[in-house]
């Protein structure tokens, strides 16, 4: 039995052994795979520290660039402050200096077409306005006569009307669109405007006056000292073109002997043409004359009514107002031949008795009755407005042919008053 019992003992040495083994190599093993972990995580973190230090060069590159354009940005910014500046220097002197020009000389510079956007409002002023109106009549003054319309039904049908229009004033111009900046300074020039016009007080048509006055003006009480005085100027009187009429007349004063002197200059420089729109009207039982009589109010609004603001784009239009200011409705009148002239050829090849004579859009452009006079005329009234203004002025009538004819018709005016 001592026998079996060593030799026993001595076989349980071998499993032991093995389980040592085991264990050791499980160690083994674990540590291997914990050596290797860690020194993939060290590998990782080696990585990580050169993209991490990559990353960092990156940045503080794209920080020094940044600060670079920064301090660029900020350099150009003074320069184009500076520039701003001695803008608004030069134009503050030069609007200075044209203060003090006299009316004749303001005119000239007007007739010339000389004239930048930033000064046509003190142009305008100095041929219109008086230097005591200037004094009198300030923001203040503009803002207190604006507060009109609300009193009583009578103003508020004058209102809502002004507030109607506005929204039709140059819809497609810069500042006059929802909410643009020029449609306040507008609805206070009307409504001040309408306050002390106690005859007229608005009437459709005014907005557009107003508008390009608004456009030139600096502030709202030169925009209103301008609509005032282009209304009201003995030398203009531009609001007798809105007077109403009573009974069978049918009001436009102004606008009617303007085209009546229109016919006449048709019979004198257009007489073929005269002659076959002559005919037309006969046909269609309409009385003589194509801008006169109770074909003013059809065709010629348009043009007298507005000043042809209406009818081209504000930016041309501004030039007719230079040459508005400066030699008056005589200036109307010489826009009104060019268009007729460029029309001319076009409206002869019309057989007698075509309707189309009588659809004024055509007489202004075919597809855009807001549009150009006419297809020819567009290069010259959109791309160079001063070859525009060359032209008008080339146009006749002549001031001295002008002066005859309004005489003429002031005494066919009494003779009626006196026949009746």
């Amino acid at each position: 039995s001592t026998a079996v019992t060593k030799n026993t003992k001595i076989n349980k040495f071998p499993r032991v052994m093995d389980a040592r083994t085991a264990l050791a190599g499980l160690a083994g093993a674990f540590a291997a795979l914990l050596v290797h972990r860690m020194y993939r995580d060290h590998v990782r973190r080696i990585k990580m520290r050169k993209i991490l230090g990559e990353l960092h060069k990156r940045i503080e590159k794209l920080r020094l660039t940044t600060e670079d354009l920064l301090k660029l940005a900020e350099t150009v910014n003074v320069k184009v402050l500076k520039r701003e500046e001695e803008t608004l220097r030069r134009v503050a002197s030069a609007r200075k200096d044209l203060s003090r020009v006299s009316p004749q000389r303001a005119r000239f510079l007007l007739r010339r077409g000389v004239v930048v956007a930033l000064v046509r409002g003190c142009l305008w002023e100095r041929a219109l306005v008086s230097d005591e109106e200037v004094k009198r009549i300030g923001v203040a003054q503009v803002t207190e006569m604006a507060k009109w319309g609300e009193d009583s039904e009578y103003e508020l049908n004058y209102l809502r009307t002004i507030h109607a229009d506005l929204a039709r004033t140059f819809p497609h111009t810069k500042g006059f669109e929802r909410k643009g900046r020029y449609l306040p300074r507008l609805e206070k020039v009307l409504r001040a405007y309408a306050s002390q016009d106690k005859q007229i007080r608005y009437v459709q048509g005014m907005n557009s006056v107003a508008g390009l006055c608004c456009l030139s003006a600096t502030d709202d009480a030169q925009a209103f000292r301008l609509t005032n005085a282009l209304m009201r100027h003995p030398g203009y009187r531009h609001r007798e073109v809105f007077g109403r009429g009573q009974g069978r007349d049918i009001g436009f004063p102004l606008a009617c002997q303007l085209g009546w002197i229109l016919d006449r200059l048709m019979e004198k420089y257009h007489p073929k043409l005269s002659v076959h729109l002559n005919k037309t009207l006969a046909m269609m039982n309409c009385p003589k004359g194509m801008f006169s009589g109770r074909n003013v109010g059809f065709m010629t609004l348009k043009w007298f009514l507005t000043l042809f603001a209406s009818v081209v784009p504000p930016p041309v239009s501004l030039h007719i107002y230079d040459l508005f200011v400066a030699d008056g409705h005589v200036a109307a009148l010489r826009a009104a031949m060019l268009s007729i002239a460029d029309v001319e050829s076009q409206w002869l090849a019309t057989p007698v008795g075509d309707t189309k004579v009588l659809q004024p859009k055509l007489w202004h452009h075919k597809a855009d009755p807001d549009g150009c006079p006419s297809e020819d005329l567009r290069d010259t009234w959109t791309r160079d407005p001063w070859a525009l203004v060359t032209a008008i002025r080339a146009s006749p009538p002549s001031v001295e042919e002008f002066e005859a004819l309004r005489s003429e018709y002031a005494q066919l005016q009494a003779m009626k008053k006196t026949a009746s």
